[in-house]
C-alpha cells in the first residue's frame, strides 16, 4: 500500500501547479502579443503607415483584451478536457474513539480513490466540443480586434496626411492674401483703387489664417490618436511617398465575407450553442461511473459488499434522477434559445458583411469619380494660371488677377487632395469589409 502511495503523491507533483502557474500574474500589456501575421495589409505603399501598422498591432489594448479572452477560451478547453480525465484522490483517513471517555484508541490508514464517468451518452464530449468552438470563436475575433485596429490606424494616418497637406495649402494661401493685401494698399496708394478694397483683402487674410491653424490642430489630434494606438508619443512625419490606390474593384467573391472573421466566430458559436444543446439532452439521461478504492473505502461500499474492512474495490455506479422539478428540461431549453439566438447573430453577421461591401464599393467608385472630376478642375485652372501669368508678362492683367488665379490652383489642390482622401477612406472600408485588403 505504501508503494502506491507514494506513487499518488509523486503523480500529483506531476499534475500540479508549475512554478510558472504559482508565479505572480503579470503585466497583461507586456505579456499578451499576437503570434501570427497581421490580418490587416492594406498600406497604400506607404512605409510611415507600413511601421504604424505594426506598431499598433502589436501594441493596441483592444487587441491585447481580445487575447486574454482567448487566454480564457484556453483555459476552458483544458477544463473540458480535464473533466474525461481519470480522477485520482490520495489522502489518510484516521479516526479517534473509544467505547467511554476513560479509554480511546487511534487508527490511521493511506487511501486511494480513482474514478472516471463513463461518457455513454457523449455529454462530456459535446461539452468538450463546444468548448472548442468556443474557442475558435474567441481566436477569430482576435482577428476581427486586430482587422479594427488595422482599419483605424490607416484612417487615422490618413487624416493626419490629409490635415497637414491642408495645412501646406493654407499656408501657400496665406501669403497670397498677404500679398493680395499688399498690391490692394498699393492701388490705394496710387489712386487706382479706394478703401473699400482693403477690407474684403484683411477678410481674407484673417479666414486663411484660421483654416491654416484648424488644419494644424486636426494635424496633432491625428498625431495623438496614432500615439495612444503605438502606446508612442511624438509627430508622426507622413513622406511625399504618393498613396498607391489601387484599381477599382469590379466584383466581390462570397468565399472573401464568409471567411471574415466576424463571420467565422459567429459560426463558431453557433457550432457551440449546438454542442452545448446535444450536451444538455444528454444531461438528462442515466450518468454510468466507475470507481476504485484502496485502503479505507466508503463505508457505502464496505456495507454492499457485507464485509467489516476492505484493503480494495471496484464499484460501478448508475444513477438517474427521477424528479427535479423540471431543472434539466430547463436547462434544455435555454440551450436551445442560446441555439437559436447564435443562429439569428450568424445570419445577421452575414447579412452586415454583404451590406459593408456594397457600402463600401460604391463609396469607392463615388469617391473615384469625384477624384476625376476634381483632377480635371486642377489640370484646367492650371491651364487658367499658365494663361494668366502670360498675359501679366505681357501686361495685360494685373498683380491682383494673378494672385486669384494662383489661389484658385491652391483651393484645386485643396479640392484634389481631399477627394484622394476620400478614396483612399473608401479602400480603407473595403478593406476592412472583406478581411484585410
Amino acid at each position: 500500500m505504501s508503494a502506491v502511495m507514494v506513487a499518488a503523491f509523486a503523480l500529483c507533483g506531476c499534475v500540479g501547479l508549475t512554478a510558472t502557474d504559482r508565479g505572480p500574474r503579470g503585466d497583461p500589456v507586456a505579456r499578451l502579443a499576437p503570434t501570427t501575421p497581421p490580418p490587416w495589409r492594406e498600406d497604400f505603399g506607404d512605409p510611415v503607415l507600413r511601421d504604424l501598422l505594426k506598431q499598433t498591432d502589436a501594441g493596441a489594448l483592444d487587441t491585447k483584451v481580445a487575447l486574454a479572452h482567448l487566454r480564457r477560451a484556453d483555459g476552458e478547453v483544458e477544463a473540458a478536457d480535464a473533466v474525461r480525465n481519470v480522477n485520482v484522490i490520495a489522502g489518510v483517513a484516521s479516526a479517534v474513539g473509544g467505547r467511554n471517555f476513560h479509554s480511546a484508541g487511534s487508527a490511521a490508514s493511506p487511501t486511494l480513490e480513482i474514478s472516471n464517468e463513463v461518457d455513454v451518452w457523449g455529454r462530456l464530449a459535446k461539452a468538450r466540443d463546444a468548448a472548442r468552438s468556443e474557442d475558435r470563436a474567441a481566436t477569430e475575433d482576435v482577428a476581427s480586434a486586430r482587422l479594427m485596429v488595422g482599419a483605424q490606424t490607416a484612417r487615422t494616418y490618413l487624416v493626419l496626411r490629409a490635415a497637414q497637406q491642408a495645412e501646406a495649402v493654407a499656408t501657400r494661401r496665406l501669403r497670397l492674401s498677404e500679398q493680395a493685401l499688399e498690391l490692394a494698399s498699393a492701388r490705394i496708394a496710387l489712386g487706382v483703387s479706394t478703401r473699400l478694397d482693403i477690407d474684403p483683402r484683411r477678410a481674407a487674410v484673417v479666414a486663411t489664417a484660421d483654416l491654416a491653424q484648424k488644419a494644424r490642430d486636426e494635424a496633432g489630434l491625428q498625431s495623438a490618436r496614432l500615439a495612444d494606438l503605438t502606446g508612442h508619443a511624438g509627430q508622426i512625419a507622413p513622406t511625399a511617398v504618393a498613396l498607391v490606390l489601387g484599381p477599382p474593384t469590379a466584383t466581390i467573391s462570397s468565399a472573401i465575407v464568409d471567411a471574415r472573421p466576424d463571420v467565422q466566430a459567429a459560426q463558431a458559436r453557433l457550432t457551440a450553442a449546438d454542442q452545448h444543446r446535444a450536451s444538455a439532452i444528454a444531461a438528462t439521461r442515466p450518468q454510468f461511473q466507475i470507481a476504485a478504492a484502496f485502503g479505507a473505502p466508503d463505508a457505502a461500499i464496505a456495507t454492499l459488499l457485507d464485509v467489516r474492512a476492505l484493503a480494495w474495490a471496484v464499484a460501478a455506479t448508475v444513477s438517474h434522477e427521477i424528479l427535479d422539478g423540471g431543472a434539466r428540461r430547463a436547462k434544455v431549453h435555454i440551450a436551445t434559445a442560446e441555439a437559436d439566438l447564435a443562429d439569428l447573430a450568424y445570419r445577421q453577421t452575414v447579412l452586415t458583411g454583404w451590406s459593408e461591401v456594397r457600402d463600401a464599393m460604391v463609396a469607392d467608385a463615388q469617391a473615384r469619380r469625384a477624384l476625376a472630376a476634381a483632377e480635371t478642375g486642377l489640370a484646367l485652372t492650371r491651364i487658367t494660371l499658365d494663361i494668366g501669368e502670360a498675359r501679366h508678362a505681357a501686361g495685360a492683367t494685373d498683380g491682383l488677377a494673378l494672385v486669384a488665379l494662383r489661389d484658385a490652383v491652391e483651393q484645386a489642390e485643396l479640392t484634389t487632395a481631399t477627394a484622394r482622401l476620400q478614396v483612399a477612406l473608401a479602400r480603407v472600408q473595403l478593406a476592412l469589409a472583406t478581411g484585410g485588403g
